[in-house]
């Protein structure tokens, strides 16, 4: 889990990083909605509800292969809007060089990582020469961090576990559970990712009245 002083150590050390822009988005996104990242590099436009601020997660790309629905909070929102401007044009909100398709799913990850090496490790050739701009002053980080550290934010931001748990689209393991209790808890879901929407930009912003 980042901590709220390695979320802005992470913002500062973005654009030293010279990650593509989609993959920039990628970070917050990812950290603002505790999605997993295979699921958000393979979403497309028509997934994505700017006027209602939902993302639809189909089963075919969900991890559980249960439909997921994501309430963007104004923070979220306006991430995806910018990912609009940049790749815009095609189907998909990430796409491959042909823009036939996603982009391969370890690309993010790839990135990340590539500048992140420990000093008694040198960059591969033809990979990234800022190879140490994403190391964190407490070590290294993965894109499936954000996931848990926005989860993480919302739990000591007063949200309960199991709204939580409905956010991360985990399917309860309990057989009585899932057997008897099959309430959605969407208000309650919504009010989870717009404080923890909030919070982020408290964090990287400052104070900014969003309505």
């Amino acid at each position: 889990m980042l901590s709220e002083a390695e979320i802005q150590e992470l913002a500062k050390a973005i654009p030293y990083a010279k990650l593509s822009k989609t993959t920039d988005i990628a970070i917050w996104i990812t950290l603002a909605t505790g999605c997993r990242i295979g699921e958000l590099l393979k979403a497309q436009w028509i997934h994505i509800d700017f006027e209602n601020g939902i993302w639809l997660i189909p089963e075919s790309n969900s991890k559980n292969g249960e439909a997921h629905k994501i309430y963007l909070s104004t923070f979220a929102l306006s991430y995806f809007k910018d990912l609009k401007k940049v790749c815009g044009s095609g189907n998909w909100c990430f796409p491959n060089r042909d823009f036939n398709n996603h982009v391969c799913l370890k690309t993010i990850t790839k990135q990340v990582s590539d500048r992140q090496l420990s000093d008694d490790m040198e960059p591969m050739s033809n990979r990234a020469k800022q190879s140490k701009t994403l190391l964190l002053s407490k070590g290294k980080w993965t894109p499936h961090d954000l996931r848990r550290t926005g989860a993480a934010m919302m739990g000591n931001l007063g949200e309960l576990s199991d709204v939580i748990e409905k956010c991360l689209n985990h399917i309860d393991k309990s057989r009585m559970v899932k057997t008897y209790q099959h309430q959605q808890l969407i208000p309650q879901q919504k009010k989870a990712w717009d404080v923890l929407g909030r919070r982020l930009d408290l964090i990287l912003n400052g104070y900014r009245d969003w309505e």
